[in-house]
């Protein structure tokens, strides 16, 4: 339920500030709980990935798959689904690793 902290802080995060304020969500998530790196990781990247699924499916869901359907084109993918799944991907990442970031932060100040 931990991912579930991480990807609440993230979208009230990027309410008010640019994409990359996933990473804060995923630093302060990775802070708060003892665990060790590998699950911190997971559960940021559980977190972000779930989120930014969640909202690019949305925007492919309302806006018909055209936009996801062009950027395809553009990346030379075969489908605007492929689209949805990297930018959960590239978000899941980032979220993971600022995850074990703070979480390494963490133990610095524990021991």
């Amino acid at each position: 339920m931990k991912w579930v902290l991480t990807a609440l802080m993230a979208l009230i995060l990027q309410l008010f500030l640019p994409w990359w304020s996933i990473a804060i969500a995923g630093f302060i998530a990775g802070a708060l709980f003892i665990q060790k790196p590998g699950k911190a990781f997971l559960n940021g990247f559980l977190g972000i990935f779930a989120l930014w699924s969640a909202v690019s499916l949305y925007i492919y869901i309302v806006n018909e798959g055209l936009l996801a359907e062009r950027l395809a084109d553009l990346f030379s993918l075969p489908h605007g689904l492929l689209v949805v799944l990297l930018t959960a991907l590239i978000g899941g990442i980032c979220g993971g690793l600022s995850a074990v970031t703070g979480n390494y932060f963490k133990m610095v100040f524990l021991k």
